[in-house]
C-alpha cells in the first residue's frame, strides 16, 4: 500500500501539506482536512509533517544554491555543465523585497523575498499607450542573511533561465543591499525604481511645505507629471524651490531629496515604459502578502526558525505552480 513512517499515502500527505501551507492555521487546516477526505488528522500532526518535509525542501534549497555557485574542483577530470533553460519570454524581471516575521525568542526577523516573472507587453490601440504585463511568477523566499539569500535567489533565477533572456528588468524600493545584490548578480540590467517609492518621497516633501492637504496634492500631482516623462531637471528644481536656500532643509526632506536623487538613473520612467518594461514592484509586493503575510504574519502568530523557513519553503513550492514535482522530490512516505 506504499504506507510509511506515518502510515499515510504518498498522495494523503501531499494532500494534508498542501492544505496545511494554504490555510492560515494549523488547527483550521486540520479540520478542513478531516472534512474533506474523512482522515484522521490533528492539529500537531499536521504541523508535524509540515516541519518534516517543509525542512527537506529546506535542505534541498541550500544544496542547489550551493551547487550554483561552487567553484569546480581542480582535481576534476571532465567538466560537468548544468543545463541552460530556456526562459518563457525574452525579457525576464526579477524583484526583491523584505517582511517581517515575529519568531519565538528572536522577536521580529526579515525574511527576504525574490519573484521571478516573465514580462511581455503589448500597445493599446484605444490610449496608445504600452501596457506590461507579468506572468508565470515564481518566488523564493527564508529567514536568510544577505549573502545566502544571494545564493538562493540566483538558484531561482538559473531554474527560470534568466541568464538567457535577452533582457533583464530589475524593479525594488531603495534598500541598498537590494542593489548591491543585483550589480552583483545581474548586471547589466535595467534598474528601475519602485513608482510607488519615489512618489512616496513627493509626498514627504510636499506635507512638510504645505498646511493644506489640497495644496500638497496639487504638487505632488505635478511633479508626478514630471517624473512621468522622466523630467527630473526640473522636478529637483520645483523641490529647490519650495525652500529657502538660506535656511537647512527640514532633515525628511532632507532625506527624502538623497533618496530621489541617488536613485535618479533608476527613475527614467518614460523610456522605460515606452520600452515595454515595468516601473512597478508589485509583484513582489504581492509576494510578500500572498507568500508570507497571508500564513506566517496573521494576528498572532509567532514562529519557531525551522518552522517558519519549513512553511516558507512549502508556500513558495506551492505559490510557484510547481506542487506536483516537489512533492516527487520529497519522496512523501
Amino acid at each position: 500500500m506504499q504506507l510509511g513512517d506515518y502510515s499515510w499515502t504518498p498522495a494523503t500527505i501531499a494532500q494534508a501539506l498542501q492544505v496545511g501551507s494554504e490555510i492560515a492555521s494549523y488547527q483550521r487546516a486540520a479540520t478542513t482536512f478531516v472534512e474533506l477526505t474523512h482522515v484522521p488528522m490533528s492539529k500537531s500532526s499536521l504541523q508535524r509533517l509540515v516541519g518534516v518535509y517543509g525542512g527537506e525542501l529546506v535542505k534541498q534549497q541550500a544544496s542547489e544554491a550551493e551547487a550554483m555557485v561552487k567553484v569546480p574542483s581542480t582535481e576534476e577530470v571532465e567538466v560537468t555543465w548544468r543545463q541552460r533553460v530556456t526562459p518563457p519570454s525574452e525579457t525576464m524581471s526579477l524583484s526583491h523585497d523584505g517582511v517581517m516575521i515575529h519568531l519565538r525568542e528572536e522577536g521580529w526577523k526579515e525574511a527576504k523575498i525574490v519573484s521571478v516573472a516573465a514580462v511581455t507587453s503589448s500597445l493599446n490601440p484605444a490610449s496608445g499607450e504600452t501596457e506590461v504585463r507579468l506572468s508565470e511568477q515564481s518566488y523564493r523566499a527564508g529567514l536568510w542573511e544577505v549573502a545566502p539569500f544571494t545564493n538562493q535567489q540566483w538558484a531561482e533565477a538559473e531554474q527560470r533561465g534568466v541568464p538567457q533572456a535577452q533582457r533583464l528588468v530589475c524593479v525594488a524600493d531603495g534598500a541598498p543591499w537590494i542593489w548591491h545584490l543585483v550589480r552583483m548578480c545581474f548586471a547589466p540590467c535595467f534598474e528601475i525604481l519602485d513608482w510607488w517609492h519615489a512618489t512616496q518621497r513627493l509626498w514627504t516633501i510636499a506635507n512638510a511645505a504645505f498646511e493644506s492637504q489640497a495644496q500638497a496634492t496639487l504638487w505632488v500631482d505635478h511633479q508626478k507629471q514630471l517624473l512621468a516623462h522622466s523630467n527630473l531637471r526640473q522636478l529637483f528644481t520645483n523641490v529647490r524651490l519650495l525652500y529657502s536656500s538660506t535656511r537647512p532643509l527640514p532633515e525628511p526632506v532632507r532625506q527624502a531629496i538623497v533618496y530621489l536623487f541617488h536613485h535618479r538613473r533608476r527613475m527614467r520612467y518614460a523610456q522605460f515604459r515606452q520600452a515595454g518594461l515595468p516601473i512597478g514592484s508589485g509583484a513582489v509586493e504581492s509576494a510578500c502578502k500572498v507568500v508570507v503575510q497571508a500564513r506566517l504574519k496573521q494576528a498572532g502568530m509567532r514562529w519557531s526558525r525551522t518552522g517558519a523557513q519549513a512553511m516558507l519553503a512549502l508556500r513558495c513550492a506551492l505559490l510557484s505552480e510547481r506542487w506536483p514535482a516537489t512533492c516527487r522530490t520529497l519522496a512523501l512516505a
